[in-house]
């Protein structure tokens, strides 16, 4: 299967990682003596010794501190894999601007190995309770703009909207802003990429789609009533969908996937 590199230096002093993509999914490879048997080893649920975005998005607890202190990292943007992060800890880093508004659901947060920080970002309405590295740095703390930055419910819809240049001003975030101006939104799999969508609630963020690819869903209800202006919709790849939710008063032009068990889906408005 093909391999095609992910994230570039991820950690810039871990030689010994090895960070990649296949079929389009994180994979963070442990092995027993590196710095990610150390720090991500919790992460790796069937110990199968990588860690998918399925299991990063389960994880709830995160030390990155445990690898020694020969192992720098500067850069933290994979932690958008890890939107459940209730507990988190930096690894040495001499980063001054650390931006965690990715992660929302924060309730403790170690800062003792940032000794040079001076700029922290958090999730609008986060305040966990944080330690600071010892001695005089004074860390000035901003929350990131409740209405703008999206926690998403799905990571996989944010997946498809990043592959989609939905990001418009390319931060690896998405906005309330844009996504209120997408009209067309595709999560359909192309290429390798393969990604089931778990949950359709995200989409209160898109109120101007008029064209909707599903993408691939093991659901039987697909609820899409947050979509008022919706003209056309793919649900072909919904192979288990058994009712359609729309708006009242929305009646798009509706693709169906082959009938599951010879029924038609059903359509409910509300």
């Amino acid at each position: 299967m093909k391999k095609i590199s992910f994230i570039m230096m991820v950690f810039a002093c871990m030689i010994a990682a090895n960070v990649c993509a296949q079929d389009a999914q994180v994979f963070i490879k442990i092995t027993n003596e590196n710095f990610f048997s150390h720090c991500f080893e919790d992460c790796d649920v069937n110990g199968d010794g990588i860690v998918t975005f399925d299991e990063a998005n389960k994880t709830t607890k995160l030390v990155l501190d445990r690898g020694g202190r020969s192992n720098i990292i500067e850069d933290y943007s994979f932690l958008k894999y890890f939107p459940n992060l209730t507990i988190f800890s930096v690894g040495n880093t001499t980063v001054e601007t650390l931006d965690l508004s990715c992660l929302g659901k924060l309730e403790h947060l170690g800062l003792m190995n940032a000794a040079w920080l001076k700029k922290l970002v958090l999730a609008a309405d986060c305040n966990p309770e944080i330690t600071y590295p010892t001695g005089d740095t004074k860390v000035e703390v901003t929350h990131a703009a409740k209405d703008q930055i999206i926690a998403f419910k799905d990571s996989g819809i944010k997946d498809f909207c990043l592959r989609n240049k939905v990001d418009a001003n390319h931060d690896g975030e998405i906005s309330v802003p844009e996504a209120e101006l997408v009209t067309r939104l595709s999560f359909m799999n192309f290429r390798s990429f393969i990604r089931n969508i778990k949950d359709y609630e995200d989409l209160k963020f898109f109120s101007n789609i008029e064209y909707l690819h599903a993408g691939m869903t093991y659901l039987e209800t697909v609820d899409l009533s947050s979509c008022k202006k919706l003209k056309e919709v793919d649900l072909s790849d919904c192979r288990m969908l058994k009712t359609v939710v729309l708006a009242k008063g929305c009646k798009p032009e509706i693709k169906y996937p082959v009938a599951y068990k010879g029924e038609q889906p059903k359509v409910i408005y509300k």
